[in-house]
């Protein structure tokens, strides 16, 4: 049994797993085991994975990223186990690795120096093995790892497997790792610096504002045999002769492999972390979304900490003239991430929108490590102002981005109709109209995104984003005296005057969208004239804009 899912697996000689539902008795899907029967089967006890034993094979599986009906691969897997398993089981963790720790240090230095993780996918899964042993340790004894226990041996390890120049399977692994090792030290204080700079450059090619290479960077860590002050060393170039040189494309391409998994495993390693105190997994969201704003967030967007929202200070929106990037071609925002910094935004703005929008899923979607960066993220001031910040920013992205664009104006639109209070409305630290002035400014700013001047091939991005913003706005009027918590009468004005002021800039053009859009804006806001009984600014403002 998984508590938290309350799962139940059941197995037996037809070579399959099947995952139920104990509540409603439904089946959730099926676990292929095709080599042989199945012999016995356990669950950790935190309920996370399954342990699946057969002849000469165990496989471990993720219970949480169950998504019927599809089949799901092991997350690990032994497979040169010389005898038939017949049983499985978990040990208590802490006392097994306080007690071995010299031999599984050993065992796991020892398999990462024999094989060969640089060139060769058979030494990737003999390297995989003794990093899942090394990932036991991060996993199941944090008070000892976040106080320092063996933390030279631990850093050495991972210095082996985050080698730049290792193959992709080994390094992701790596990634989780660090991830693993760097907040259980920060819960107790001992996140240096130097792991900072680490976790800044655990992706490949990612744009830093110094404009140091990134991979440059990890490998002077790597090659460093100390902890202290080793990112003080002037960093050359230690490419050697013979090696290939890539392409800005090619360097575009391995960051983009890297940058989505990267910010998935930042939500999901810190729910894996198994703490005494369920108050220190909160701890460590807070501490990694702080550092990915200042680490991450803010090598993109230089300048949020001087134009950014500040919902708790009464922000409720501005005009601003927004530029359009240098280009708004689909490949720079595909491909070309390290050409141009400004399209890693996509990524860093749709990972904060999913963190805001997790509440808005039907709750079997919901993962519980997004719940807990949700938590974090609306507990502070400065992750709010941010992740408002960045929502603001998608609505001027380039046409290019649309599928961000368009989440994000699901998640507004949510907040703005109140098919959920926003977070920071439902702690009562900001008026609803304040909340709402600011969302309604949001939502029409994409009206400002000087792409819609140029949309071609992206017309229809454009058309769809913009009747999603407009039924927004008659939706919001259309159900006024059924909202949750009543708006005030500036709200419905600020509401008319930016609707006008949005149809005036559109149907100023006599473009295709311009054409498109024309009739959709009149018929918007002359409903919610009828139902508001604005006054006759407004429709003088909107006549003319007409006109």
């Amino acid at each position: 049994m998984a508590e938290m899912h309350s799962l139940m697996a059941s197995a037996s000689y037809d070579q399959t797993v099947r995952i139920w539902d104990v509540g409603s008795g439904r089946h959730v899907t099926t676990i292929p085991h095709s080599d042989s029967q199945v012999n016995a089967m356990a669950f950790t006890p935190n309920g996370y994975q399954l342990a699946v034993a057969g002849f000469q094979k165990v496989r471990i599986y993720d219970m949480t990223s169950l998504k019927p009906p599809n089949h799901i691969s092991p997350i690990v897997s032994f497979e040169q186990i010389m005898k038939n398993v017949t049983a499985i089981g978990f040990e208590e963790k802490r006392q097994l690795i306080e007690e071995h720790s010299f031999e599984t240090f050993h065992l796991v230095d020892e398999l990462l120096l024999s094989a060969d993780i640089v060139a060769n996918p058979q030494g990737a899964v003999e390297g995989e093995s003794g990093l899942w042993t090394l990932e036991q340790i991060l996993c199941y004894a944090p008070e000892l790892v976040g106080n320092g226990w063996q933390r030279h041996a631990i850093e050495a390890l991972l210095k082996k497997a985050v080698y730049p120049k290792n193959l992709l399977a080994i390094r992701k692994i790596a990634i989780r790792l660090f991830l693993i090792f760097y907040q259980s030290l920060s819960v107790y204080g001992k996140a240096t610096e130097d792991l900072d700079r680490v976790f800044q450059c655990l992706l490949p090619y990612f744009p830093l504002k110094d404009g140091q290479d990134t991979e440059i960077v990890l490998q002077q860590y790597c090659h460093s045999s100390g902890t202290v002050h080793w990112s003080d060393r002037s960093l050359g170039s230690p490419t050697t002769a013979g090696t290939s040189v890539l392409t800005a494309k090619e360097k575009a391409q391995k960051l983009q492999i890297y940058l989505d998994k990267f910010l998935e495993y930042c939500t999901r390693e810190t729910s894996r972390i198994e703490w005494n105190e369920e108050k220190r997994r909160f701890q460590c969201a807070t501490f990694i979304i702080d550092r990915v704003i200042n680490l991450y967030i803010g090598e993109c967007f230089s300048d949020l900490e001087t134009t950014g929202v500040d919902i708790f200070g009464g922000w409720e929106g501005a005009d601003d003239n927004v530029e359009p990037l240098d280009t708004a071609d689909p490949i720079v925002i595909a491909r070309l991430l390290a050409a141009n910094p400004h399209s890693s935004r996509y990524w860093l703005i749709r990972w904060v929108n999913n963190l805001a929008a997790v509440r808005q899923l039907p709750a079997a979607q919901r993962h519980p490590g997004v719940l807990l960066y949700h938590e974090a993220l609306f507990a502070s001031h400065k992750a709010t102002n941010t992740a408002l910040s960045l929502m603001r920013e998608a609505m001027t992205l380039p046409l290019a981005c649309s599928n961000v664009i368009q989440k994000v104006v699901a998640t507004l639109s949510a907040w703005l109709l109140q098919h959920e209070i926003p977070p920071f409305v439902a702690s009562n630290e900001v008026p609803v109209e304040t909340s709402s002035l600011l969302l309604i400014n949001m939502l029409l700013s994409f009206f400002q995104s000087p792409y819609l001047l140029q949309t071609g091939d992206r017309l229809q991005s454009a058309i769809t984003t913009s009747y999603s913003i407009l039924r927004a706005c008659r939706d919001l009027v259309s159900h006024r005296l059924d909202l949750p918590r009543p708006l005030p009468v500036r709200v419905w004005s600020e509401l008319m005057y930016r609707l006008c002021q949005s149809a005036a800039r559109v149907c100023s053009h006599s473009d295709k969208y311009s054409q498109e859009m024309s009739s959709a804006f009149a018929i918007t806001v002359l409903s919610n004239m009828v139902m508001i009984k604005v006054n006759s600014f407004c429709i003088l403002f909107f006549s003319s804009a007409l006109l």
